[in-house]
């Protein structure tokens, strides 16, 4: 690996550097609270946070401790394969969603008193705001340029590794799919917050992030810069 001081350069401050910083901190924040409000309807949380909640739950860690753990072992692998599309968002991802969704909760359970949304209509309706607000959330964050999560860079490397083992082109959405599947299945198996939210994650997340972090980006003005 060749690193060069433009690199360096371009991969610590990324103009303009506050605006964006800016972005990713409210990203990560909004994420973290959004995770914890879904786990809030009983109806599950995003794929990798499913899995984490799990182990929260075997392991008596908390929910933030876990994230941390699991990104660091997943940020391993991705130094040793790619680290190029690592950066300063990467580690605020990493330390912020899970302590964010951790005093959150705390929050609404010891401060609020709200331990879970009983009336099935409220929690459809807390899902779908909740959904809105994390999707436009992750959008701000890939839109800093800051560097992604971990979880989030590794099925590229996946995709990489398996077109030049197999000598074809595979559509990358198929094994994102199958990625998010099987942190899915592996959140369900240990009792992690699963649910209707979870598939719906697994099937269209991706897309659907795509799409609105494309609007996000034209109405910020980022394109330019």
């Amino acid at each position: 690996m060749k690193y060069s001081r433009d690199f360096f350069k371009e991969f610590l401050f990324k103009k303009p550097f506050l605006k964006r910083f800016a972005l990713m901190l409210i990203g990560v924040t909004v994420m973290g609270i959004c995770v914890s409000v879904l786990k809030l309807t009983h109806l599950g949380t995003d794929p990798c946070s499913a899995t984490n909640y799990g182990i929260s739950h075997l392991t008596g860690l908390s929910f933030g401790n876990v994230q941390v753990i699991i990104a660091s072992i997943l940020l391993v692998i991705v130094i040793i394969f790619d680290w190029k599309k690592l950066g300063i968002g990467t580690i605020a991802n990493m330390l912020v969603v899970g302590y964010v969704a951790d005093f959150t909760t705390y929050f609404t359970s010891k401060i609020l008193g709200i331990e879970t949304i009983e009336r099935l209509w409220v929690r459809i309706v807390v899902m779908l705001i909740t959904l809105t607000i994390f999707v436009f959330a992750v959008a701000l964050y890939i839109n800093s340029g800051l560097g992604a999560s971990a979880y989030d860079v590794l099925p590229y490397i996946i995709h990489a590794k398996l077109c030049k083992a197999l000598n074809r082109t595979i559509p990358f959405k198929l094994v994102r799919t199958f990625y998010d599947g099987f942190f899915a299945l592996v959140g369900f198996l240990i009792g992690g917050e699963t649910g209707i939210i979870t598939v719906l994650m697994v099937l269209t997340l991706g897309p659907v992030i795509v799409y609105v972090a494309a609007f996000v980006e034209s109405m910020l003005g980022l394109k330019n810069e």
